[in-house]
């Protein structure tokens, strides 16, 4: 293997040129590059600014063309090879009517974040927040067709914004800044290497998770968060009435109060109706508490009264119910994977947790393997399930790696009943949704509100590799689950944002760090990624590698921001105990009012399903240590 080097004005290899930095007109400047390792360089080009108008220095660059075409791209978080799957109005290619697209440094989880890859090598580049100015990304191709990657100071985005799912507005230019100083410094980092598999950012998102060390850890302790979730958990986000028990979607500012949103009465997903109530059940077996035990087991008993079809299928949304009752013969129920995956988790999970305390509830066995059965049955030959199902369990979406939740499912069932059938439907359907992933460059279509590349889609992807690798030991599946975390790593925010000091954002000291990207089409952070906690904590023990350890600490981190202990005020608002915002807009993103670097505003539930699953894993295992500890004194 060769070494890559800086030679002049160009990036070689074994004397060859690869890429070529792009020169400066009319302006004085230099330019400085440090080797740190074979292909990672520090970059700092120094501009003469001293007697020189303003005019001058409103489109200072620092750009490296690559000289071979190109075979994919990305700005990480924002654009996959263009963005071209699904039939949203995200930004799409690396243009918009022949002005190429100029997306702020915050936009991307590495700051100004770009990567290509070609036949021979993959290069990246990022923007250092050491510069003197803040600063842009472009990707743009000349009339050679040879893609170039280019920092622009100072920050700009246009030719238009995009502000909010399918909207923009006007593009947004800062205003002159020159400075009373002889000269001001730009600065970046590039990172090349050799093509050894499909996709070879790994070299560069471990580079950049290494450059910014910056630890954000609120101070928040585990005891707390437990005892905030469950305080949200049941004086905020429980309610019932004649028909139902459980748990809205969120709570949402009326203009006077928060009052409980329940347009989406879900089992999983957005709802985490099932998750909430197991966690009430975990409660009780961790300290006894008979209430939370009560209540776990009327919400798990309400849904699997109302929700079980005769053909094995569960209606996912308790709402719906409501509107049709018996009546299942409508189109405006939609049972998806990422629902249906809850249910065999979820149920599972309580089925044998209540065994072990001498509580029977067969029948939430025997509901979950009716569900796998019907899976299994309906798969196709080529191993992909569909994304969600009508009543009559045809399906009313074919699409989206989002499909693979069902082959997770299915490896769950595997691992409590040996049943081969469902091990095989598992392993044939990884294989469907992985070649697809690695035939595209991203996985798609996740959220239910969305039909684009994202970041949610990938996580069952993770979840059904680990899964097959714990019950076959073939390392395929190792590997496979560490090319998708790197995917995942994408949307993985590596740095803080330094937010202006008048948005509120930067009021509340808001850290984005280990924050995780929602999609193409939504441009804001939320703590999601919890949801594959789990699997990068066992990832590194499993690869021996610490960055998915750090990656999973960093998750978690910053999950913990804007939690209220029930005195928190935002904008007025009191939050009540344990609420947290589902979203915040770390970019030039909407909230309904319109503001940049604010907060969603909506209160929902699922972060604190999620946070709760995770610390009632750890408390009972901690429990079960100490018992049998005990015994043996």
């Amino acid at each position: 293997m060769g070494i890559f080097f800086m030679d002049g004005n160009s990036i070689c290899k074994d004397g060859r040129k690869l890429a070529i930095v792009e020169k400066l007109e009319g302006i004085g400047y230099c330019d400085e590059f440090n080797m740190i390792e074979s292909g990672i360089f520090e970059w700092t080009r120094s501009i003469l600014i001293k007697g020189t108008s303003d005019e001058n220095y409103q489109n200072l660059q620092m750009g490296i063309q690559i000289i071979a075409p190109i075979d994919f791209y990305m700005i990480p978080g924002v654009t996959y090879n263009g963005n071209k799957w699904g039939n949203g109005k995200e930004p799409k290619g690396l243009s918009l009517e022949g002005e190429p697209w100029k997306f702020g440094y915050h936009r991307c989880g590495i700051p100004a974040g770009m990567y290509c890859q070609n036949e021979e090598f993959a290069i990246g580049m990022w923007g250092s927040l050491e510069s003197t100015l803040h600063f842009s990304s472009i990707m743009d191709r000349n009339e050679e067709n040879k893609l170039s990657m280019k920092l622009q100071f100072p920050e700009q985005e246009g030719p238009v914004i995009y502000c909010a799912k399918d909207q923009y507005e006007k593009g947004q230019y800062l205003e002159s800044f020159l400075l009373e100083a002889d000269k001001i410094e730009l600065k970046a980092v590039v990172v090349v290497c050799e093509r050894e598999k499909e996709y070879d950012y790994a070299k560069y998102l471990h580079t950049a998770w290494r450059y910014f060390r910056e630890i954000s850890k609120p101070k928040r302790s585990k005891k707390e968060i437990w005892e905030l979730g469950f305080d949200f958990m049941r004086n905020s986000a429980y309610f019932e009435d004649a028909s139902f028990c459980g748990f809205c979607m969120g709570l949402t500012w009326s203009g006077t109060q928060w009052i409980q949103k329940k347009d989406y009465l879900e089992i999983g997903w957005v709802g985490q109706n099932a998750s909430l109530a197991v966690s009430l059940i975990y409660k009780h077996a961790i300290n006894g508490d008979a209430l939370a035990l009560q209540m776990g087991l009327r919400i798990l008993d309400s849904w699997i009264e109302h929700a079980v079809l005769p053909n094995g299928l569960f209606r996912c949304r308790f709402d719906k119910i409501l509107i049709f009752g018996d009546n299942q013969d409508n189109k405006d129920e939609r049972n998806d994977a990422a629902n249906l995956y809850s249910v065999v988790d979820e149920y599972l999970d309580a089925y044998q947790l209540l065994k072990e305390m001498g509580i029977e509830r067969e029948n939430y066995k025997v509901a979950v393997l009716n569900l796998c059965n019907l899976m299994v049955r309906i798969q196709q030959d080529d191993g992909k399930f569909g994304k969600a199902w009508f009543n009559d369990e045809s399906c009313s979406d074919t699409d989206g790696t989002i499909g693979c939740y069902i082959g997770k499912a299915l490896s769950i069932a595997y691992r409590l009943t040996g049943k081969e059938e469902y091990l095989t439907a598992a392993m044939k359907s990884l294989r469907f949704y992985y070649e697809d992933f690695i035939a595209n460059g991203y996985t798609t279509a996740g959220a239910l509100d969305t039909y684009c590349v994202d970041k949610e889609s990938a996580i069952p992807l993770l979840g059904a590799a680990l899964e097959l690798y714990q019950c076959t030991k073939q390392e395929q599946y190792l590997e496979k689950a560490v090319m998708i975390s790197n995917y995942l790593a994408t949307w993985q925010y590596h740095y803080n944002v330094d937010f202006p000091e008048t948005s509120l954002l930067g009021q509340m000291k808001y850290k984005t760090r280990g924050g995780t990207a929602v999609s193409v089409q939504h441009h804001h952070i939320d703590c999601f990624g919890l949801t594959f906690y789990e699997d990068w904590i066992l990832l590194a023990q499993l690869t021996d590698d610490i960055i998915w350890k750090e990656r999973a600490e960093a998750l978690w981190n910053n999950s913990l921001y804007n939690i209220s202990d029930g005195t928190l005020v935002i904008k007025g608002q009191r939050r009540p105990r344990g609420s947290q915002d589902e979203g915040f807009l770390q970019t030039r993103w909407h909230t309904k009012k319109g503001e940049y670097f604010g907060v969603s505003e909506w209160l929902v539930v699922w972060n604190t399903a999620f946070r709760l699953k995770i610390l009632r894993k750890e408390y009972l295992a901690n429990k079960r240590v100490y018992s049998k500890n005990k015994k043996k004194i």
